[in-house]
């Protein structure tokens, strides 16, 4: 018998042996399960609408991914001494190319099969099924990378491994025979060919699930019934069929009334990108997910994913979905899944890593369905999710050339995709969101972008338009709801705010910042301090809490502050210990809260001041909407302040040449020093702002290209290299995402999948995942089991030893407390 999957038991002797015959015939009917959930993406990449025999072509494609296992290799490894593991993708390029071996029944067949469907593409798609391109099939060919397997098919001892492929096309066409029928070739377009890719990972992940497909018997006729009810009942617990939305209204959904650009979100002339432009609070979330709601009333989508700047903003946004999810559904609610790595999180259910990728929930099953949760409990499944909220990196991963990206552009494609807090600080992460955009409405997909303060620039980019002048540019409405054809005037969803700025000469000086927002505390304010770097916040939360330690942002009696590196477990205790004491339901005294940019976007932050280092003009205003969010006695700070923290001297001119050391202004956060100069003078010349009156000038004083011109002009020479410098540096990293991101308007064979080292880093994707076993003692009285350690404190190794709070990664030793991960020394 040829065998697919083996059971073994604990001494490793097989158990039992799944025949390929089976395992083939089980991916085809996973993926006629799911394939009604993408036929109007398919059908957008197509370009045409797909025929039943297209559909069947799809199907027994997808059922043909193992047939390589055939060879002599890949069934040596039932042996568990042999030596030499073979694969089966690349030996199926062998099969085909090879002088003696193409001459074969087997190769014959496949090849005719190939030629009459249009179908070379599509069967190297179908060989990526492990998540991405087979070497063996790139264009042009490489000898050399299949020559190594054609040994494995050569007969031997009167056994020809080449004619066991036979009985699998016989089954996988005795069971799909509209495949084999007369026909027009399938679409050759190749987003099509990749977003077929993608499915086929899809369709093979659901027919190996053991539990629902078994590697024990039933075998052959007997297992016919048990496979097209496992398929389908897999893909209705997974979410992966069309679902009817209920009905109910705006009110229904978030138990109050809507604002008027909130349902005119929901509007159907606003094209497959729209853009709402608004204040902070001003309920572009709520807009956000009616848009979904209504897009999937009209059949346009059915998933969600919602895509924000941190994880802290993620974790929060990922509450308010699920209770809308509930409020709407009812008990049949669909569970909004968290996609950020490091957190096994569904609906309310909280999940528990186990050895072998698998999860205990703390609730138990989702209902007493046995996969409900499957996408939640890998990274590379949370696209997969009906609905989602997670960080933009899990969106972007699905347009660079790393494992498992076209599974994630496949099954984002039924999504409407929602970016928040959109803006244009760095240049390589807008191109590779404009290049996921490109591939997402190529498929038919729907994208909504959120932001408060996008310029000129970046606006133009995300709506295909031209960059107008600076003057054109303050006109255009704000707020304002737009596509990429028209921008239309909304009326504004909250209330204006008068805020005065302040500058101060302290950027370098943590024990003057501590002291100045612990006087205000002191006088009864609730004082927000946002730092440009960790380091930088370190040293004003530590001072904080020497002078004034009941003042201290704390987590139960642990004094402490907010920023990216702190395990999973402790970041949902910071981020509920900043609802509590910054959000809108707060009591009345004074406190400080200390941290870094997790705490500009998104968290629901109430400050009567804000003390915040210099930044581009669009990052301050995103820091300032946390002031006076919401309307409360604030007893002598009823007038909003933000004091904006500057080197002790003005003139930024010696910043051009400075390295390192510098706790607010560091070069790799904010590097643009024109942008900053541009900034100071705009808060320097207008201290006294209006919110949202002022957004669309403020931005575009400091950000359009005229502004920064200005600038230049009248700072000199050096200033002028800098900008030189930096244009090349900001046009060199959109190159750099133009020329990493996958580009799959190209065919299939000719993707170019190598060297994605350096854009999977920028994006987090080689940072340390560490699951502790036993756990390290938290900080705040818990214990962690998991926790992220960024790609340039663990250089890529694995833990060596660990003590008391530290962990020895490489040759570098890490502390954990309640400042969060540091390196030692």
């Amino acid at each position: 018998m040829v065998w697919a999957k083996l059971k073994k038991n604990a001494d490793g002797r097989v158990a039992a042996a799944l025949p390929l015959v089976d395992h083939c015939l089980d991916v085809g009917a996973a993926m006629a399960a799911v394939l009604p959930g993408w036929t109007r993406p398919l059908e957008a990449a197509a370009g045409r609408a797909l025929t039943g025999q297209d559909m069947a072509r799809l199907i027994a494609l997808a059922a043909l991914h193992d047939l390589g296992k055939a060879n002599r290799g890949f069934q040596a490894r039932i042996d568990p001494k042999a030596n030499q593991k073979i694969g089966h993708a690349g030996p199926v390029a062998a099969l085909l190319c090879h002088s003696k071996l193409r001459a074969g029944e087997a190769a014959q067949a496949i090849g005719a099969m190939l030629d009459a469907w249009g179908a070379a593409e599509h069967f190297a798609a179908v060989m990526a099924h492990h998540g991405r391109p087979v070497d063996a099939f790139r264009f042009p060919p490489d000898t050399s990378e299949w020559m190594k397997f054609a040994g494995c098919w050569m007969p031997e001892h009167g056994h020809d491994p080449a004619a066991d492929v036979l009985p699998v096309l016989a089954a996988v066409r005795a069971r799909w025979p509209l495949a084999w029928e007369a026909g027009e070739p399938l679409p050759q377009a190749p987003r099509f060919v990749a977003l077929f890719a993608g499915l086929v990972t899809l369709a093979d992940w659901i027919g190996s699930d053991s539990d629902r497909f078994p590697i024990e018997e039933p075998y052959g006729t007997d297992r016919v019934a048990v496979r097209d009810v496992a398929a389908a009942a897999a893909a209705q617990a997974r979410g992966l069929l069309p679902s009817a939305t209920p009905p109910g209204d705006f009110r229904a959904a978030f138990g109050k009334d809507p604002f008027a650009f909130q349902a005119q979100a929901a509007a159907d002339d606003l094209g497959p990108v729209a853009l709402i432009e608004a204040e902070t609070g001003s309920g572009k979330t709520e807009a956000a997910l009616w848009r979904w709601i209504e897009l999937r009333r009209r059949g346009e989508v059915d998933g969600l994913f919602f895509a924000l700047p941190t994880r802290s903003a993620a974790v929060q946004l990922h509450r308010r979905v699920d209770t809308m999810l509930k409020s709407l559904w009812g008990a049949d609610a669909p569970e909004a899944v968290l996609a950020v790595p490091g957190y096994l999180q569904s609906g309310d259910a909280t999940g528990q890593a186990l050895p072998d990728y698998a999860v205990r929930w703390d609730d138990g099953e989702a209902g007493g369905k046995p996969d409900a949760r499957w996408a939640a409990e890998r990274a590379n499944r949370f696209l997969a999710a009906r609905v989602a909220v997670g960080t933009i990196d899990q969106a972007l991963l699905a347009t660079l050339p790393v494992r498992h990206a076209l599974f994630r552009a496949s099954v984002l494609a039924r999504s409407l995709l929602v970016v928040d807090e959109v803006h244009a600080s760095d240049a390589y992460m807008a191109g590779l969101l404009d290049r996921l955009l490109t591939h997402h409405v190529a498929v038919g997909g729907h994208a909504l972008l959120l932001s408060a303060t996008l310029g000129a620039r970046a606006r133009a980019q995300l709506l295909r338009q031209p960059i107008v002048s600076q003057d054109q540019a303050v006109a255009v409405p704000y707020p304002a709801l737009s596509g990429r054809d028209a921008v239309r005037a909304v009326a504004g969803a909250g209330r204006e705010k008068r805020v005065r700025i302040e500058t101060a000469g302290e950027i370098d000086d943590p024990v003057a910042i501590a002291e100045r927002a612990v006087a205000a505390a002191c006088a009864g304010a609730a004082v927000l301090v946002v730092r440009n770097s960790v380091g930088g916040a370190i040293a004003v939360a530590q001072a904080v809490a020497a002078r004034a330690p009941e003042l201290a942002f704390r987590v139960g009696d642990v004094a402490t502050l907010h920023h990216g590196r702190f395990a999973p477990d402790d970041r949902r205790l910071l981020d509920a210990a900043v609802e509590t004491a910054f959000g809108k339901a707060r009591g009345a005294g004074g406190r400080v809260l200390v941290g870094t940019q997790t705490l500009e976007q998104s968290l629901d932050i109430d400050a009567d001041l804000l003390i915040t280092d210099l930044a581009p003009i669009d990052v301050l205003l995103q820091r300032i909407g946390r002031l006076h969010r919401h309307a409360r006695d604030r007893g002598a700070f009823t007038e909003a302040r933000a004091i904006v923290l500057r080197p002790a001297e003005r003139d930024l001119t010696p910043l051009l040449t400075r390295k390192g050391g510098f706790h607010g202004l560091g070069g790799h956060v904010y590097p643009n020093l024109v942008q900053l100069e541009a900034t100071l003078r705009r808060i320097e010349a207008t201290p006294d702002i209006v919110i949202p009156r002022d957004n669309r000038r403020l931005v575009e004083g400091a950000l359009h290209p005229g502004a920064l011109a200005e600038v230049m002009r009248d700072q000199g020479v050096a200033w002028q290299n800098h900008a030189a410098e930096r244009s090349g540096g900001v046009s060199a990293d959109g190159q750099t995402a133009a020329q990493v991101a996958l580009d799959l308007s190209q065919r299939f064979s000719e993707l170019d999948w190598r060297d994605a080292e350096k854009a999977v880093t920028r994006l987090g994707g080689r940072d340390l995942l560490i699951d502790l076993d036993p756990p390290l003692p938290g900080p705040f009285g818990r214990p962690v089991h998991r926790i992220a350690v960024p790609h340039w404190m663990a250089e890529g190794a694995a833990p060596l030893d660990r003590s008391e709070g530290t962990l020895r990664i490489g040759n570098r030793r890490l502390r954990y407390d309640r400042w969060g991960l540091q390196r030692e020394g």
